[in-house]
């Protein structure tokens, strides 16, 4: 059974969305990007977290919370 893929809204997006990703899904953008979750790495700094997605063969998706 195939996966849905996940469309990431930058402006509409909360932290227990961004949580709930796992590694094997398959995730979009709103700018075009999409592939599936390879690794995931979420960093806290400065009060702000960043996570990044990286997605097999098609880079990284960043998003800022």
């Amino acid at each position: 059974m195939e996966k849905s893929t996940t469309l990431i809204k930058r402006s509409a997006i909360n932290i227990h969305q961004l949580d709930s990703i796992k590694i094997g899904d398959m995730l979009s953008d709103e700018y075009g990007k999409s592939g599936k979750v390879c690794g995931i790495e979420k960093i806290n700094r400065f009060g702000e977290v960043q996570y990044y997605f990286k997605l097999l063969k098609s880079g990284t998706i960043l998003i800022i919370v």
